[in-house]
């Protein structure tokens, strides 16, 4: 087996490693899953919330049971194949998205984006689902993040401030390295969207060279749900990225806009 081929074998064998982040390692363990949002998440003292962050006072937070029953399935999206990931694996399958800290990135400041990556932030979550959805012979990897109070206004505001600075970072919670970070755009969806692509730098055994992985991310709030969409590519073309799926990112988020799935 020729080098490159051995270099492509093993960047598709751990293709579902990177595409989950830090969910089975690095994360910051110290906050239990699901517990409440918890300091990290309060507000500094004598600063004022933003009309938005007063937007979802009242807002209804989605705890476990509810938050499994939005995601979306044929009903939302005739032929959307959903699946969980690893189920029954420790550290791995639905409601196992935990908070990273800042400090996992190097720089810091490229935190946010780090941690969205594994569909996370720095806030600690209520309820969590992570799944795998294909349509049209796209495949996404998706989260689905309730967070308490105003904190998922605080999870896109932070980072979209932390694109408009980082553009390569290493972290603590992933083996691979992170260039070309850069914002897309602001999705028109939900309450608000913004979106980036990046390159993971994937080292396999014995190569000389780091495999470059594209990956391309859209992170939408609906109330207090944070969505996270996430495509990769293992054998891209040079200088392109891949694209998340509009449908399969419209039916998930209309399901939760609406509290319901689509009627049959």
């Amino acid at each position: 087996m020729s080098n490159t081929l051995f270099r492509r074998c093993a960047v598709g064998a751990v293709a579902l490693a990177l595409a989950l982040g830090a969910t089975g390692c690095g994360a910051d363990d110290s906050a239990a899953a699901h517990a409440p949002a918890g300091r990290s998440g309060e507000r500094a003292a004598g600063t004022k919330a933003s009309k938005a962050e007063e937007s979802t006072a009242g807002v209804p937070v989605l705890v476990q049971d509810r938050l499994e029953e939005m995601v979306l399935d044929e009903r939302d999206l005739p032929g959307v194949s959903v699946n969980t990931i690893g189920a029954g694996t420790d550290g791995v399958g639905d409601g196992v998205v935990r908070s990273i800290p800042d400090r996992a990135a190097r720089p810091s400041a490229c935190g946010p984006v780090n941690s969205a990556l594994a569909g996370s932030s720095r806030f600690t979550p209520v309820a969590s689902v992570m799944r795998m959805a294909q349509s049209k012979g796209r495949l996404v990897t998706f989260y689905l993040v309730s967070y308490g109070e105003a904190d998922a206004v605080r999870v896109v505001d932070e980072l979209r401030a932390a694109l408009r600075t980082c553009t390569a970072f290493t972290s603590s919670t992933s083996s691979a390295g992170h260039e070309k970070a850069s914002p897309t755009g602001d999705p028109a969806a939900g309450d608000e969207a913004v979106s980036f692509q990046l390159t993971e730098l994937f080292n396999t055994p014995g190569g000389d060279d780091a495999i470059p992985i594209p990956k391309s991310v859209v992170v939408i709030r609906s109330g207090s749900t944070i969505a996270v969409f996430n495509a990769m590519d293992t054998l891209p073309e040079p200088g392109t990225y891949p694209k998340v799926s509009t449908d399969i990112v419209t039916a998930q988020v209309n399901v939760l806009d609406a509290g319901a799935h689509a009627a049959r």
